[in-house]
């Protein structure tokens, strides 16, 4: 097998990945970064509004410290106070970075920065780029910024299978190019997972057909701890019609008024000083109430009215209304129909202040690593976490790496040579990969929504267990000479399996309701926190829980 070798292998190149591979060739490291798509054109990242932070901009009465006040009453006693810490204390000059690389913040009427209050937040700090599309202009800026590094070479469309390891450090990966239809050997001395989320693990979400889950399941399989897996956010508020707009999440829902299908404004009963103003866990439970209660209409859905506040929306949330004018959602006259769909998860692989996983040569940025949100992602911190955890993954591995060594694998991980032989040889399954994926959907709607119980997450786990030996019998046609979209549904489907399962231990682990995990069985939120931790002990998911430490975690970054 042929192999490539790089000082810090970087498997993703959203915002994450490419914050990353930044800061870590300003370190003087060698970096590859890797995309399963195009670099720096797929992922989350694209589709983010706005972004969190603090600066020039500030109004007088925000500081590092009320911020980080907010994050840590958002994560209902989750967030891990080091990795707060972290994110305030770098992510001015994080923005600055970006700033003076060429991002341009969009302005208000009197040419100042535009600053809003976002749900969550007790004083405004979400600003914006590209009017509106802050995502798709940070992704731009990044993007230049790494071409202009001679130390990063990027490669695309191709996937990892799993990590290698030598004496208990990460020493590389073995990937599949999905254009050539060959596997390769990357050798490397530290490896960041920044591959994004798990939202194509559920039927309706607002994640790009990219987030399957890969990363949680690399780190897994190289024995790093998943933290509170269970904890995933619906976005509440999230257009189900039309079709072409499913998953959108309308981030101007707390400018609007939500009502079941008997007209109804529920938020009165279940928030009744903030109404729909208020975090995104709480809506999300409420609004799966209503529907559990057959309150929602025959799309499983609410209804939100907006008709009210179109200025606003106009200015504020620009893109997200010309989108609805274009594809015939009349905000001003009519409606929307609205409910949750999968969007971020909060948990992740275990991580220090510095983004180094428990796994020497193994760090973790953006939605891949766990600890920051707890139990709720305060809106617009998305892209705050990868601008400030990727720089730190990039810094650190890249300092970890002039001490490292490049070591030749021995043995390839034996579900690699599972992966190759059925990619290699014609196979006579009954199933497709894409059977596969969507029977692992089919379980999160059912079992894993936004309303749990004991009895579904038995379910999950026996539906789930036995989706695992399917897998076995999945047939793939693979033409050798061209890409073939259903070698990258196999490869993923693999990834889809081992994530989901993790999410399901850990959500029958936590026997309570905290977050945005909600178990109608266990409907009260326990007195102490703790953190559900999933891992790999001799290819066993093992679960425990864990409680939130008050300072940094114990481990080195080198």
């Amino acid at each position: 097998m042929e192999y490539k070798t790089t000082d810090v292998l970087v498997i993703g190149s959203g915002a994450a990945g490419l914050s990353a591979a930044v800061y870590a060739a300003q370190k003087e490291a060698d970096v590859l970064v890797l995309d399963k798509g195009a670099f720096g054109k797929s992922g989350s990242t694209v589709g983010a509004v706005q972004i969190a932070g603090i600066g020039s901009w500030s109004v007088p009465e925000d500081s590092a410290e009320a911020y980080e006040k907010d994050i840590f009453k958002s994560g209902r006693g989750l967030s891990e106070p080091a990795l707060i810490k972290a994110l305030t204390a770098d992510i001015e000059k994080r923005l600055q970075d970006v700033l003076e690389w060429g991002l341009k913040l969009d302005q208000n009427e009197e040419k100042e920065v535009a600053v809003s209050l976002t749900s969550g937040h007790t004083i405004p700090r979400s600003i914006s780029a590209k009017k509106g599309k802050s995502g798709l202009g940070l992704l731009q800026v990044l993007t230049k910024a790494a071409r202009k590094k001679e130390s990063i070479t990027s490669w695309s469309d191709v996937i990892t299978l799993e990590l290698l390891q030598i004496n208990g450090r990460v020493c590389g990966a073995v990937v599949y190019d999905l254009r050539e239809n060959k596997p390769y050997i990357i050798r490397s001395k530290a490896v960041i997972l920044a591959a994004g989320g798990i939202g194509q693990l559920y039927s309706m979400t607002s994640n790009p057909v990219q987030a399957t889950g890969d990363g949680f399941s690399l780190g897994l399989g190289a024995g790093a701890a998943l933290i509170d897996m269970e904890q995933l956010q619906f976005y509440p508020v999230s257009l189900m019609k039309p079709d072409s707009l499913a998953g959108l999440c309308m981030s101007f829902y707390h400018l609007g008024k939500l009502y079941n299908d008997k007209g109804e404004r529920f938020m009165e009963a279940y928030e009744p000083e903030t109404l729909e103003d208020t975090t995104r866990d709480k809506l999300a439970i409420a609004i799966g109430k209503e529907i559990a209660a057959g309150r929602g209409t025959t799309n499983r859905s609410v209804w939100l009215d907006a008709s009210d506040q179109l200025e606003a929306i106009q200015f504020y949330f620009s893109h997200e209304y010309k989108l609805c004018v274009d594809r015939g959602v009349n905000l001003a006259a009519d409606r929307a129909e609205v409910g949750p769909a999968a969007h971020f998860i909060m948990g992740g692989i275990r991580i220090n202040s510095d983004a180094a996983s428990e796994v020497p040569g193994l760090y973790a940025a953006g939605e891949t690593s766990g600890g920051l949100h707890g139990g709720n992602r305060l809106g617009n911190n998305a892209l705050s976490e990868c601008l400030v955890f990727g720089a730190r993954a990039g810094e650190t591995a890249a300092d970890f790496s002039k001490e490292a060594k490049l070591e030749e694998e021995r043995v390839l991980p034996e579900t690699v040579e599972h992966l190759l032989a059925k990619l290699s040889e014609p196979s006579e399954g009954n199933l497709r990969p894409l059977h596969i994926k969507n029977k692992i959907r089919t379980v999160m709607d059912s079992y894993l929504n936004v309303i749990r119980t004991t009895e579904d997450l038995t379910q999950a786990k026996k539906e789930l267990e036995e989706i695992a030996a399917d897998f076995a019998n999945v047939s793939v046609t693979n033409p050798h000479n061209s890409y073939s979209r259903e070698v990258l549904d196999y490869i993923e489907a693999f990834h889809m399996i081992r994530t989901a399962r993790a999410i399901a231990e850990a959500a029958q682990t936590r026997k309570e309701s905290r977050g945005a995990h909600y178990r109608s069985d266990f409907p009260v939120q326990n007195p102490e926190a703790c953190h559900t931790i999933v891992s790999f002990n001799y290819g066993v998911l093992q679960r425990t829980s864990g409680r939130v430490k008050g300072e940094e975690m114990p481990w080195k970054s080198k």
